[in-house]
């Protein structure tokens, strides 16, 4: 509903009010020629009021919008593109190395203000820089962080070296520990790693601590034996083996022998008794070592590992977390992933390669990383290099063509969207596009040519019809913009343009324009 026609003019009448007080005070302060300090004593306002009604107007009272510079570097048009790739071709006849970080400084020597990845898109798209991409298949790591204590432990063996002499004895040194708490819980020293040791730190942990949620460990042969499955089962233990060529993926005890390495180290003992004293010493270093461990909190906690496991945990609290960890555990392939599966079961059945049980494992782990167009097409061409070369018939030969194409698959994507985004022709096009668009639109600078024309009317009924006229069309140009501030600056740099203009009928103009936006 609109406002009355006195209402309109009452606010058209405060606007002036406001526009001619600045103006005056600022007049006054350029006629007396006095500092801004005394004008401000004479005005009784403000030293920041005075400075910035200052700045709103040009020596002739004629307001001017002062451009912010906020979104500049994010807005790359086609004449900034053609400018950075002539600047990089000058760098080329010159014989310089495009170097991205470098190039980035130069640019922004010349105001030119862009980030390095933009910098690079834009000379990737336009032939003067290589694609990089770099993707490390597969890139998984587990998520170990953990909320409960006794809820998941970590199990892994390292191989430590004891020197007596002449002799070297090395021994495994099976290792427990908990992941939320860090405390160590077992531990087992033996010639190998095995399911029995696996089975006999987890049980030193039971005795001490209870039965865990879960365990993580790697997948060594050890820990995946049958004995140690039946273990796991028979305590309601959920196993949940970490990846293969994976060590992050069983970091707490990782962290764990890192630590312990760096304390022990190579055990060197000059004496004739060898076996028995060389396990004898390293059985009492690991004792030592993790009774005091476990009474050092780790960084940034107040409770040392013993006190956290000592801390009472609610039984619905492990029965949820007991249900996570089960999900996880019976975690089923998608349907991309089973038909990258059957895709190479198909190649393996279909050309009798010769591979074994771990190895196809690693194979159908790895194949879900990579595109099944790609998978199809390192098909075929496996297909032609086995007919010319019977000795690339094996599986490795076979994975090796699929990296090479996925490689130039991914290069070509990354290299498409760079065009996509930043190819001068596109870009130009765009705009062009979009300067039609706006054309055909209605814009401030058509706004302000009727504005103008409809205040200079000499006759009050006519100026008054043309004026409803011109708030008509203001309210459809509103509508085009989400934000107001933007058509009112807009505008304002189109009246600015205007030449042949009377101050009084420029501040008629302004006051419109500040009713608009308000």
């Amino acid at each position: 509903m609109e406002d009355p026609p006195s209402g309109r003019a009452a606010r058209r009448k405060k606007n002036a009010a406001q526009v001619e007080e600045k103006s005056a005070a600022v007049t006054f302060f350029r006629d007396a020629g006095r500092s801004l300090q005394e004008a401000c004593r004479v005005l009784h306002m403000k030293v920041s009021t005075l400075a910035q009604w200052n700045g709103l107007f040009d020596e002739t009272m004629r307001p001017f919008v002062v451009p912010d510079r906020r979104g500049k570097a994010a807005k790359v048009t086609a004449a900034l593109v053609r400018k950075v790739v002539d600047i990089a071709m000058e760098f080329i006849a010159a014989g310089k190395r495009l170097r991205l970080k470098a190039f980035t400084r130069h640019l922004a020597e010349q105001e030119i203000e862009l980030s390095s990845k933009t910098v690079g898109e834009i000379l990737t798209a336009n032939d003067l820089y290589g694609v990089q991409v770099k993707k490390r298949r597969p890139g998984f790591y587990q998520n170990l962080r953990q909320t409960l204590p006794n809820g998941l432990v970590a199990v892994d063996g390292k191989e430590f070296v004891v020197v007596l002499g002449a002799d070297t004895h090395r021994f495994n040194l099976e290792l427990c520990v908990d992941v939320k708490s860090f405390v160590h819980s077992g531990y087992s020293v033996a010639e190998t790693e095995t399911s029995q040791e696996f089975i006999k730190v987890l049980e030193m942990h039971r005795q001490a601590w209870g039965n865990p949620l879960a365990v993580v460990m790697d997948h060594g042969s050890a820990n995946l034996s049958d004995n140690a499955r039946t273990y796991l089962d028979h305590h309601d233990i959920v196993m949940l083996p970490a990846g293969p060529a994976n060590p992050k993926g069983n970091g707490t005890v990782e962290g764990a022998f890192s630590e312990m390495a760096e304390v022990i180290g190579t055990i060197c003992i000059d004496t004739s008794n060898p076996r028995t004293l060389a396990q004898n010493i390293l059985e009492k270093i690991a004792s030592v070592y993790m009774t005091m461990r476990n009474r050092l909190p780790k960084l940034g906690a107040t409770l040392s590992p013993l006190g956290e496991m000592a801390m009472p945990v609610t039984e619905q609290q492990r029965v949820e977390l007991k249900q996570r960890y089960r999900q996880r555990a019976r975690k089923q392939a998608g349907p991309d992933e089973s038909s990258k599966h059957a895709r190479i079961n198909w190649v393996i059945g279909h050309h009798q390669l010769a591979v074994d049980e771990p190895t196809l494992k690693r194979a159908i782990k790895c194949i879900a990383h990579y595109d099944i167009e790609v998978i199809a097409k390192a098909e075929a061409a496996f297909n032609r290099a086995i007919s010319r070369d019977e000795r690339k018939k094996n599986l490795p030969y076979f994975f090796g063509i699929l990296k090479n194409m996925q490689g130039e698959a991914d290069t070509a994507r990354h290299k498409e969207y760079c065009r996509h985004r930043y190819e001068y022709e596109q870009m130009l096009a765009r705009e062009r596009l979009v300067e039609q668009e706006n054309k055909e639109q209605l814009s401030p600078h058509v706004m302000v040519d009727m504005l103008h024309a409809a205040i200079t009317l000499p006759i009050a009924s006519i100026k008054e019809h043309a004026m409803r006229q011109v708030d008509r069309m203001a309210e459809e140009l509103k509508r085009q913009y989400r934000q107001l501030g933007i058509l009112k600056k807009k505008i304002l740099e189109a009246l600015a343009s205007f030449d042949n203009i009377s101050v009084a009928h420029r501040q008629e103009m302004v006051v419109w324009t500040e009713e608009l936006t308000n």
